[in-house]
């Protein structure tokens, strides 16, 4: 009974595509039923909705009751998770990245869980067993995660240039002027070296506009920071020091994959990828109560 109650859930929250219509061509509106009455809260019924799924002596459960209960706790992310996944599943066909990505996964999983056994992890989760929870959970994050990808790939010379990513090292000193003569003194990376040891310095790595842990005056300095070498100016930090900035990897041909890596770890940057992709493919929502409260997550996902 309780595997039979399972599956009736799975088959209704699938209605949730009569809610997300993510089609090319338009056809979508066919779906798109008319008020049961002025009373209701949504605009979007299925099908049979007063068709009895269970019945008590006192309490009467139907179709459209599981319908409305699944928008009211979980409607906008159900909706916005089935139309990723659609556009994902049209997006990535490549089996063999899939199958890569999968066991990539699989084996974060298992670090995570501290253990071998990914059956025994996924009947624990709640799943049938570890091909139910593959199925269920880990190829739609692989793909998911090779979509991300995929746009980086796609639009790699304008992220890079939308997140002003630069490759850095710096150290700070006390005074405007100390810091102008350290600078007038440096003529390659080794004698920057030389002060950058002597000061502590810290290696960034790649930053980007985002980067909560770069002090917030150097981030906005990141556009000036054009080609390798020292940078010819101080820079005022908050704490009212002076930093001195080596720019390096400004040809980043070759560091695709890392800022790859990068990229896809900013917090922003699944809504961007999302947003891209729901625009490629129309996306809509024709119940108003669940487009709203998808705009909340991100407004620009609707044209």
């Amino acid at each position: 009974m309780k595997n039979t109650w399972r599956d009736k859930l799975y088959q209704y929250r699938l209605l949730i595509i009569i809610v997300c219509i993510c089609l090319i061509g338009g056809c979508g509106y066919a779906f798109y039923n008319s008020f049961k009455n002025k009373e209701d809260s949504y605009v979007t019924h299925v099908s049979n909705g007063d068709k009895a799924i269970v019945k008590t002596a006192d309490i009467t459960v139907t179709k459209d009751d599981i319908y409305n209960y699944l928008l009211d706790n979980d409607g906008s992310n159900m909706t916005l998770n089935t139309a990723i996944n659609y556009v994902a599943d049209k997006e990535i066909t490549d089996q063999d990245a899939i199958n890569s990505k999968v066991d990539e996964l699989k084996n974060q999983y298992l670090q995570y869980a501290g253990t071998s056994d990914l059956n025994t992890y996924a009947t624990d989760a709640g799943y049938k067993d570890e091909d139910d929870f593959i199925k269920q959970v880990i190829t739609p994050n692989a793909k998911l995660q090779l979509l991300q990808e995929k746009y980086v790939d796609k639009n790699f010379k304008s992220l890079v240039k939308q997140y002003k990513v630069k490759y850095i090292k710096y150290f700070t000193v006390d005074t405007e002027s100390q810091a102008l003569k350290i600078i007038k003194d440096i003529t390659d990376e080794t004698s920057f070296t030389t002060y950058f040891d002597e000061n502590s310095g810290t290696d960034a790595g790649m930053v980007t506009k985002k980067s909560s842990d770069l002090d917030s005056k150097i981030v906005k300095k990141l556009d000036k920071f054009t080609k390798d070498g020292i940078y010819a100016k101080a820079i005022k930090t908050s704490e009212s020091k002076y930093a001195v900035v080596w720019v390096y990897n400004t040809d980043k041909s070759n560091l695709k994959d890392e800022i790859k890596k990068g990229l896809t770890s900013l917090s922003d940057f699944t809504t961007k990828c999302e947003t891209y992709y729901l625009r490629k493919y129309n996306f809509d929502v024709y119940e108003p109560s669940i487009k709203k409260a998808i705009k909340k997550t991100s407004k620009n996902y609707f044209e």
